[in-house]
């Protein structure tokens, strides 16, 4: 056999470039696979939050129902979770400050999220809604008399007032729903 002199003079730099490369594609792959762990998280963390914002539905209903059968709603009714006034719980109108545990009412667990709702009467003072102290729907409660006859607004008329229903939905990852509606 001859002995090619090829052989000697090879220093193994492509074999040098060869691991560098290599390391590069690691890299790449590990970039790669953050991303993608990345994005499913982000993505079931929107799942989350609006399978919260979907049952927060139950809690609005919860509320809506109790809010068309209750018989008295010029003062506060804290067991129920409504105030007859538009702040109370609520620092600088920031619903966020709200202390749920201690002023919202816990409706249900439904499917591993706590509800809570509150209802607060747009209006700045209990008793009876008037004009001056209360958001009113535009719409005017005229009773009719004995005789039949719609008497005027003089006496008998009342102001329709405004509901602000805010429900909260607290699920698994901590993950956090408010839904507010207004509703007369």
């Amino acid at each position: 056999m001859k002995n090619h002199p090829l052989h000697r003079n090879q220093q193994g730099a492509v074999l040098f470039i060869a691991l560098i490369a290599l390391v590069a594609m690691m890299l790449g792959a590990l970039a790669l696979l953050r991303s993608v762990d990345s994005a499913t998280g982000i993505a079931g963390n929107i799942g989350f939050r609006q399978q919260g914002v979907a049952v927060t539905d139950t809690a609005i209903e919860t509320a809506t129902t109790w809010l068309s059968t209750a018989a008295d709603l010029s003062n506060d009714i804290a067991g129920n979770g409504y105030y007859a006034t538009q702040n109370v719980g609520i620092t600088n109108n920031d619903i966020l400050t709200f202390q749920w545990d201690q002023n919202g009412l816990k409706v249900a667990d439904q499917n591993g999220y706590q509800l809570w709702y509150v209802i607060h009467r747009l209006c700045t003072a209990t008793g009876k809604p008037e004009a001056g102290t209360c958001a009113d729907s535009g719409e005017t409660n005229v009773q009719k008399s004995d005789t039949g006859e719609t008497p005027g607004l003089a006496g008998n008329s009342s102001i329709t007032p405004i509901y602000r229903i805010t429900a909260r939905a607290l699920g698994p990852r901590q993950s956090e729903s408010i839904v507010q509606v207004i509703t007369y």
